[in-house]
């Protein structure tokens, strides 16, 4: 969803702004317009746009159209941010001179700037024709069908342009990332590996760190990521990556922190809104995760896949209605998208429909190591069904992917009580202990467990350490104990004997 070649493109399209030298323009050097157009080209080097133009407007009430006139016209269009003009007075220059040999290639850029791919195709292949071999022309050309999506086209049009010059890592970097979208993840390898140590940046070190996400690579992908920030600390992309991969490392606090970052900073888009939400929900914060939800939703950007979260938060907060009532406005193009499977499945939960349920969360294996709560759900699932087995078996994967969720050990130690299992119980959730010493409800079932074991089988030291639990929770709050009868019972049991 996020538009990662956004701000690469932006970069190269800024090359067509870059002229700091205009001696080369191949004109009737008597035209009576050169002297405007030679004043104009100095204000445009000092910046003196608002100057330059007025210029240019004087060389056009010449009775002889100039080309270099809506040449440079162009030019200080686009620097002022006109778009739109800057084509118009490209297009009149290449209509008057189209022999010109940068009128082309200025054309192709400001038609990318104003998302006409289409019509910047056919400038770069005018442009080529009447000089070719020009390095940017074919990373411009390539630029053109990359945003057509004609990635193929594009990579061996980039792969042309590094062929003239070497040095252009810029088209270099282009060709990788076409690469990586045409899944051919070995050759991008080699090429990212170079740029990100050849010539390091923050874009560089970016596209090195998402390939590593692609290849599974977390560690590599973390580090190459932070060293993106490093070189520039407002990239958006890079947080939303980062809050993936310490998450993926089970790193919750890491990975919350790389979206509140990123707020902090002003870097506020529905994508950031949406990622967060994402992340939320698989650390089973539904209050939050709907709020930024909704918040994706108040840039106006409804696309299917923010409003199937928004229907999955219902659906597990019970609202299983209105979750059917979202989902139904999804096109069925987007149905095999994550959030919207995930909602049909907890839906089937809702409703009974146990098999049903299991079969749609484990539909989302490529999501699975992401989304630990599929496991938690399929277990659910199983136990709800009777099938002891295959619930513990999900219990362990989820736990496996988590071991610091405390609501993970509380859940799968209440399905174990509900079994009669005991003792496995207690070792579950003495491991949740060790890293959460004074958590109450912890403590609370540790109690009720070791009660229930004391009552099947006596022992003193049991008793002792039973009962030590429940001194440890009234110390930290008196209302927080949940079985005062049992701990009478106990100490009346321990004063008979």
């Amino acid at each position: 969803m996020f538009k990662r070649l956004k701000e690469i493109i932006e970069k190269i399209l800024n090359l067509s702004k870059q002229l700091d030298s205009y001696e080369k323009d191949s004109v009737v050097q008597a035209m009576p317009s050169l002297a405007y157009v030679n004043r104009a080209k100095k204000c445009i080097a000092k910046q003196e746009y608002e100057k330059a133009e007025k210029i240019l407007e004087e060389a056009m009430e010449l009775p002889q159209e100039d080309a270099l006139v809506y040449k440079y016209l162009g030019v200080i269009c686009e620097k002022t941010g006109r778009l739109h003009d800057s084509v118009i007075a490209y297009k009149k220059s290449a209509n008057i001179n189209g022999a010109d040999k940068e009128i082309w290639r200025f054309l192709g850029f400001a038609l990318m700037n104003c998302n006409q791919s289409e019509e910047a195709v056919e400038a770069f292949e005018n442009a080529n024709k009447i000089n070719p071999s020009n390095t940017d022309v074919f990373a411009g050309w390539g630029m053109a069908l990359m945003k057509l999506k004609r990635y193929e086209e594009a990579h061996e049009k980039f792969m042309e342009s590094v062929r003239l010059n070497r040095y252009n890592f810029m088209a270099l970097l282009l060709a990788a990332i076409m690469e990586v979208r045409l899944e051919r993840y070995n050759d991008a390898e080699s090429k990212l590996n170079f740029l990100a140590n050849v010539s390091p940046n923050e874009t560089n070190a970016y596209e090195y760190a998402n390939l590593k996400y692609i290849k599974k690579d977390y560690d590599s992908a973390i580090h190459y990521a932070n060293k993106a920030l490093s070189f520039n600390k407002n990239m958006l992309p890079v947080y939303l990556l980062l809050g993936k991969l310490y998450a993926i490392k089970g790193k919750e606090r890491d990975s919350l922190s790389m979206y509140d970052t990123a707020e902090t900073l002003g870097l506020i888009t529905p994508h950031l809104y949406f990622d967060w939400a994402v992340t939320l929900q698989i650390y089973e914060d539904y209050d939050k995760a709907e709020d930024c939800f909704n918040k994706a939703l108040s840039f106006n950007y409804e696309v299917s896949e923010i409003k199937a979260g928004v229907a999955l938060i219902a659906a597990i907060k019970g609202n299983t209605d209105r979750a059917k009532t979202l989902i139904s406005e999804i096109p069925e193009v987007d149905k095999n998208a994550y959030l919207y499977v995930k909602t049909l499945g907890v839906i089937a939960l809702n409703e009974g429909n146990y098999q049903e349920a299991v079969n749609k969360f484990k539909s989302q294996t490529d999501v699975m190591f992401f989304d630990n709560t599929l496991n938690v759900f399929i277990a659910d699932a199983y136990d709800k069904m009777g099938d002891v087995h295959n619930a513990k078996e999900y219990y362990e994967n989820a736990l496996l992917k988590a071991s610091d969720n405390v609501k993970l050990y509380l859940k799968y130690s209440d399905f174990l009580i509900r079994q009669g299992d005991y003792a496995s119980a207690q070792r579950k959730l003495n491991r949740a202990l060790k890293q959460n010493p004074e958590d109450l409800n912890i403590l609370n079932l540790l109690f009720h467990i070791g009660y229930i074991l004391v009552k099947e089988n006596y022992s003193e030291y049991n008793m002792k350490e039973t009962l030590a639990i429940a001194d440890k929770i009234i110390a930290i709050d008196n209302e927080a104990f949940n079985y005062p009868e049992e701990r009478t019972d106990l100490e009346n049991m321990a004063n008979n004997r």
